[in-house]
């Protein structure tokens, strides 16, 4: 499995089998945050589904510049993502496992909220920007899948020398503790709406700062040398 994310990198089903298969399943903590917060307890209870714009990419890109929904949706054309595909390629990664209607839908709410996430936050879908994105979204959910994987990407950054890999995963950690629930967040229809910086404020996101990009490729290729150093 960890071979096919080294040569299929970009392959979005293959990285939730990754994902799910070092616990990712563990939504237990995500659903117990959901119920102590009285927002997203309403959520789960009567099943609120994100707006139709949260997904719609052609709504989003009429937006004005500098909201947040329309740079969201920048990144996503950026990235070559489109939402409501992402979400069907994602969708077979549950074949066979039980949830109860409650876990399944807080799922669904932490899964569709992930490239938001790196929007608000500013991480890039490189592996120290998805490093930073894992740390905040295990701070805000405690699924220990996404600790798994900041262990996992960190110790491949640090194959190459970037200990800033580390510390970009503590403070993605730190931060997501302090901001609000960002899949719990119920008004998406006006927070898309906003300047970015105001919806960041609201929701108490605080972005990372710039930070030198690491691909797969470059630890793959990198990584042989390290190891030989003295």
């Amino acid at each position: 499995m960890f071979r096919a994310v080294r040569e299929t990198p970009d392959d979005v089903a293959v990285g939730a089998e990754v994902f799910f298969a070092v616990g990712g399943h563990d939504e237990g903590p995500a659903y117990r945050r959901f119920m102590r917060d009285p927002l997203g307890q309403q959520l789960v209870q009567e099943k609120i589904q994100y707006p139709e714009l949260f997904m719609d990419l052609e709504q989003l890109r009429k937006l004005p510049d500098d909201t947040l929904g329309r740079e969201y949706a920048r990144q996503l054309d950026e990235r070559d993502i489109d939402p409501k595909k992402l979400a069907a390629l994602t969708e077979p990664c549950y074949e066979g496992i039980d949830f109860s209607p409650d876990h399944a839908y807080v799922r669904d709410r932490v899964r569709h909220a992930h490239d938001l996430i790196h929007t608000l936050t500013d991480a890039g879908v490189d592996l120290i920007g998805e490093v930073a994105v894992a740390g905040f979204t295990f701070g805000q959910t405690g699924n220990k899948g996404w600790a798994m994987l900041v262990l996992l990407n960190v110790l491949t950054g640090l194959l190459v020398g970037r200990i800033d890999s580390a510390v970009l995963a503590f403070k993605g950690y730190v931060r997501g503790r302090r901001a609000r629930l960002i899949p719990a967040a119920h008004d998406w229809e006006r927070l898309l709406r906003l300047p970015i910086e105001d919806a960041r404020t609201e929701l108490g996101v605080t972005p990372f700062e710039r930070y030198r990009p690491l691909y797969l490729d470059d630890v793959f290729a990198n990584a042989p040398k390290a190891a030989s150093r003295p």
